[in-house]
């Protein structure tokens, strides 16, 4: 009898595994909730360029692991990919892409096939459309583990693209693609988890700085979007870029934008030209924030086509 419990207490050793914590996993990853976990912002080092800022989810199921985004760069992709084989002897079964910038998708070849990329209709067409086929052999001259993580690189595009929503029923876990249109890329996705009410918000808000809006994207349409994604009420909010944070990103975002269309408005009143509005247009309550110098311009050019389009706040 004693043999019998002292051979069963070994084999129970063995088989019951202490829980991974997100130091684990290395120095870039945090813990959002049980088996959720994204690699968030890497400082400037000897293998990137610039500081790191795409944040890409590791959402661990019993019948495999979902990825949210792979990485902005190859050797970003590459820590996920060993993060994930800490997490799971599961393999990745699906890749949910919030946009179809490379900083978001690069890594995607690393893990598919088997993996299923999934991103919104028209994806695929533009990331074809917009793949630079030099942009690797430039960042592999940046240093030679960057050479080594993006060996035998190719582009992914996604294998299944989607209409208004598509829901994943993946082991215990739910997960909810909401379609954000072309509010930042050209094809973006939402990706929400009603059970543990965790939202990967992409990139259509930004918290605390300012983002690019593209000609393509209109602000009546950002400030919808982030009004929806706003009302599923999530307890935590994973943005394209920036820290983990609550919904106070969309107050914060879409106040931005709600007084960068309400000044620009009046100075159209007044009858100033889009060259003149960008000369005179002051916002010192944003002017210390991330991206405020560089990105302003486009701003202003979205919101004055906004108003040109019939818009008012």
């Amino acid at each position: 009898m004693n043999i019998r419990l002292s051979l069963t207490a070994l084999l129970f050793a063995f088989l019951v595994v202490p829980p991974i914590v997100a130091q684990d996993l290395g120095p870039h990853f945090r813990k959002i909730k049980d088996g959720i976990y994204i690699q968030t912002s890497r400082p400037v080092s000897e293998s990137t360029e610039r500081q790191a800022t795409s944040n890409g989810g590791i959402i661990v199921t019993s019948e495999g692991i979902v990825l949210v985004d792979s990485g902005q760069t190859a050797i970003d992709s590459r820590e996920i990919a060993e993060a994930a084989k800490k997490l799971s002897p599961l393999p990745v079964r699906f890749i949910i892409n919030t946009e179809t910038h490379q900083d978001h998708s690069y890594g995607h070849w690393l893990f598919s096939p088997p993996a299923v990329v999934i991103n919104t209709e028209g994806a695929g067409k533009e990331m074809r459309e917009s793949f630079n086929p030099n942009r690797a052999a430039e960042q592999s001259r940046q240093s030679p583990q960057m050479a080594e993580a993006l060996k035998d690189f190719r582009l992914v595009p996604p294998q299944l693209e989607f209409g208004d929503k598509l829901t994943l029923h993946v082991g215990e876990r739910t997960l909810e693609l909401l379609n954000l249109g072309t509010t930042h890329s050209l094809a973006n996705a939402a990706v929400w988890l009603p059970n543990e009410r965790v939202l990967f918000a992409a990139s259509v808000a930004v918290e605390n700085q300012i983002n690019t809006i593209r000609p393509h994207t209109n602000i009546p349409d950002m400030l919808a979007m982030m009004k929806m994604m706003k009302a599923l009420n999530p307890e935590v909010v994973i943005p394209g870029h920036g820290a983990p944070t609550t919904t106070k990103m969309f107050d914060f975002y879409s106040g931005y934008l709600e007084t960068l269309v309400d000044r620009v408005g009046k100075l159209m009143r007044d009858g100033k030209s889009l060259d003149q509005i960008k000369q005179e247009l002051r916002m010192p309550e944003y002017e210390n924030f991330i991206g405020y110098k560089e990105r302003i311009a486009n701003n202003i050019e979205a919101a004055h086509r906004a108003i040109q389009g019939g818009y008012r706040p």
